[in-house]
């Protein structure tokens, strides 16, 4: 896990949709971003509670690292996430360092 920002607290009573998708692939790595989000029925509005950025490596049976197929984005909204994961990410190591 790269990081967690925690963006604004989740209430009792509110529905969390939890939403995933891989934004950039190495050899055997897969970078995923995740985002949190609040939706509080009473006053109909939505939240970004959270945002985390993880890597996963491919194991084999042997817990070997093993081959990950290329990252393949076929539509635009689809490399529009990359473009702006990667951004994020990039930013976030510079604040860091």
């Amino acid at each position: 896990m790269d990081h967690v920002d925690f963006i604004a607290p989740i209430e009792l009573g509110d529905i969390v949709t939890i939403t995933g998708y891989v934004f950039e692939t190495g050899r055997t790595r897969m970078d995923v971003k995740v985002d949190v989000q609040a939706e509080r029925p009473t006053a109909e509005e939505t939240d970004d509670a959270a945002t985390s950025f993880f890597s996963f490596v491919a194991l084999d049976a042997s817990e070997t690292p093993t081959p990950v197929p290329a990252l393949h984005c076929p539509t635009e909204a689809q490399r529009e996430l990359r473009d702006i994961a990667l951004e994020q990410r990039q930013k976030r190591r510079r604040n860091l360092a």
